[in-house]
């Protein structure tokens, strides 16, 4: 397991983000909202990567997440919960 996680709340237009340190769970999360514009993406990015991110995992109900992988997947490990019934890898719904 990474020290930095996040998970990533897909929606249309908006993607709710929290980070956490795995390693102290008792430490406060830092939350942030990023729109789902490409420039908004790479933001999103850079945000991570500051915070030392190396895994997230995103929760779409619907075929929004696709933009946001293919903005993170070079640079994160990667899962999606498809909130349908289990958490499933999206490379193989790509």
């Amino acid at each position: 397991m990474a020290d930095k996680i996040a998970g990533i709340d897909v929606h249309k237009k908006v993607l709710m983000v929290v980070v956490m340190d795995a390693r102290t769970p008792e430490s406060k999360p830092e939350r942030r909202r990023f729109a789902t514009m490409p420039s908004e993406l790479r933001r999103l990015s850079t945000w991570l990567q500051e915070r030392g991110v190396e895994e997230a995992v995103m929760e779409s109900t619907a075929q929004y997440w696709r933009s946001v992988w293919l903005e993170l997947e070079p640079a994160y490990v990667l899962a999606l919960g498809t909130g349908i019934l289990q958490p499933c890898s999206a490379r193989a719904q790509a």
